[in-house]
């Protein structure tokens, strides 16, 4: 209130200095009755940032303040809670019961500096795993230093996603399905320590991401040998009206590994000891209400002291506003062949799913029945999948 009142004292004294025998001027009466109109104007927006910030009369509130020199500094993060019932559709719910838990729980810190420097430091808090464990501990999931002077080549240093696989770089809460595709699961890789490169070109039609990693997981200091995963992405929008955008993304990978994890490939103890090469392609189109979007992953395996194989998959989604920004019905195929030389191998899905946006995907409700056939199984299976989800 010091500073209104410092206003209120500073407008009284302009006021004196004007002339009041000048023609048309107004009378000192209706210049105080106007100034005390916008005192007035300053003492409620003062009450409801008070109010906004929790501030009450006899005690101040604890704001935080950035350490550094950072420009901008922002505390966010989300929560996604989960219910599942019924059986295995593929072979990510083997042996696990209907639950209620956490699938992803994170909280971040990212910021800026003038310098042309961004940063994100991202905490998870329940492991990211979809499986039946116990004991989750908080990780790092993703955290870099970006550099961004030239929009056309952003240099990024920390733990980040390779540069393959269009539904496996979506963002967890813009997804159009609770859970990814399996074939997206299987063939692509997730979060580890790397050095990138991103942009975008011709006026924003072509963008490109490029990635040189570890090729061993999250959270892991150490390569498994002294060679790096390379990937890279391009994506072409060719349309891009308040109507219609249509996009095609093209990207590979490449690397050699030592006792890499990869489940559902056939592997002894789920490692793979060798050189692998993959390529994707995908598209989307949004057209007004509706949503169409596919993706093809392909990958060559080259096991140490092993036959080489090859693996493949892919799934077509559509999605419709049944009622315009609010709910949503999304339909999707997929399939997924770990060793396309034999036969029986393979696992199909249909989901049938409802989003329903309170606040877009801000506050956000969905729910999923897949239906799967197991390889080898005479029977198919069922599973609901639902979730909340809220963004902060």
């Amino acid at each position: 209130m010091k500073n209104i009142r410092s206003l209120f004292f500073c407008s009284l004294f302009l006021v004196a200095l004007v002339p009041l025998s000048a023609q048309g001027a107004p009378t000192v009466e209706e210049r105080l009755k106007a100034l005390e109109q916008q005192v007035q104007g300053l003492v409620k927006e003062n009450t409801a940032l008070k109010k906004q910030l929790g501030w009450k009369d006899t005690t101040a509130p604890v704001l935080p303040q950035p350490g550094g020199k950072e420009t901008k500094l922002t505390v966010g993060g989300f929560l996604q809670g989960q219910a599942e019932f019924g059986s295995a559709s593929d072979s990510r719910w083997g042996g696990v019961k209907d639950r209620f838990f956490f699938r992803r729980a994170r909280i971040y810190l990212a910021g800026s500096f003038a310098e042309d420097f961004d940063f994100k430091a991202e905490l998870d808090l329940q492991g990211n795993t979809l499986g039946a464990s116990t004991g989750n501990l908080a990780r790092a999931n993703e955290i870099f230093i970006n550099w961004h002077k030239y929009p056309a080549a952003n240099l990024r240093f920390g733990q980040l996603k390779p540069a393959f696989g269009a539904e496996a770089l979506l963002s967890d809460t813009k997804m159009l399905t609770i859970e990814r595709s399996l074939s997206s699961d299987r063939l692509t890789d997730g979060r580890q320590l790397a050095v990138g490169a991103l942009g975008e070109l011709f006026e924003k039609k072509v963008s490109y991401y490029a990635v040189v990693a570890q090729g061993n997981g999250a959270n892991v200091s150490a390569n498994d040998n002294s060679k790096f995963q390379k990937s890279v992405r391009a994506v072409f929008t060719p349309v891009a009206t308040t109507h219609d955008k249509l996009t095609v993304g093209v990207d590979g990978l490449w690397t050699t590994d030592t006792a890499v994890s990869k489940s559902d490939l056939g592997l002894a103890g789920n490692l793979f000891t060798g050189s692998r090469s993959m390529v994707g392609f995908d598209a989307q189109w949004v057209h007004g209400l509706l949503d169409l979007s596919a993706e093809w992953l392909h990958g060559n395996f080259r096991p140490s002291g092993g036959a080489s194989f090859k693996a493949e998959g892919w799934h077509a989604t559509a999605a419709y506003f049944l009622i315009p920004a609010k709910l949503q019905a999304v339909f999707r195929e997929e399939s997924f062949d770990p060793n396309t030389a034999l036969a029986g191998n393979t696992s199909r899905t249909h989901l049938f799913g409802l989003n329903y946006f309170v606040k877009g995907d801000d506050i956000k409700f969905g729910v999923d029945y897949l239906d799967g056939h197991l390889p080898g199984s005479s029977a198919d299976g069922g599973r609901v999948l639902s979730r909340v989800q809220i963004i902060f």
